[in-house]
């Protein structure tokens, strides 16, 4: 075969465009013991392909494979599940330690309130919620024209069944119409 055609089969093989007769042509081409010096490198590259595809699989390869996979995704749970279970610890630790501290304030002393602070207190708190119950009531009071629009709105639901029995009584107008017809013929 000639050089110039194997070169145009290597142009096309590695573009991925040959066919298998084609491949097959250039691993006999390259089997073969003279090789032109420029292709010589190619042809370890076919050698290999060449042994790589006579090399086959143990029959348990599929169940290894498989085994792997599964030891790998537990070691990930357990590694995942570690971490978590360690934050969480340290999360709650801090959360202890917080609240005693906060509890148990050595810097706040043991100042206990008497009772005229509780009812000066009791007092500021009472104010308080007399003046937010007066806002709120005057915030309510616009709504009272809500409730007589709401009366509006039930008398125009009457109004709605009188359009309904109204709609009720087209056919004995159409009655009528007919009678009228029968009764005094058109001239």
């Amino acid at each position: 075969m000639s050089s110039h055609r194997i070169e145009k089969l290597l142009e096309n093989y590695f573009e991925g465009e040959t066919s298998l007769s084609e491949e097959r042509m250039l691993r006999e081409f390259f089997r073969q013991k003279e090789i032109p010096a420029h292709l010589v490198e190619l042809k370890e590259q076919f050698e290999l392909y060449e042994e790589e595809g006579q090399a086959s699989l143990p029959d348990d390869f599929d169940d290894v494979l498989f085994e792997e996979i599964r030891k790998q995704d537990r070691g990930r749970k357990a590694y995942r599940r570690t971490t978590i279970y360690y934050i969480t610890g340290v999360a709650a630790t801090i959360l202890l330690l917080i609240s005693v501290f906060i509890r148990f304030d050595p810097f706040i002393g043991s100042s206990q309130a008497n009772d005229s602070e509780a009812e000066m207190a009791f007092n500021e708190a009472s104010r308080i919620l007399y003046f937010v119950s007066d806002r709120f009531n005057k915030g309510a009071n616009p709504l009272s024209k809500v409730a007589r629009f709401d009366e509006g709105m039930k008398d125009l639901n009457s109004m709605k069944k009188f359009d309904e029995g109204l709609s009720k009584t087209s056919p004995l107008s159409r009655f009528s119409q007919i009678t009228k017809l029968i009764t005094n013929p058109a001239p």
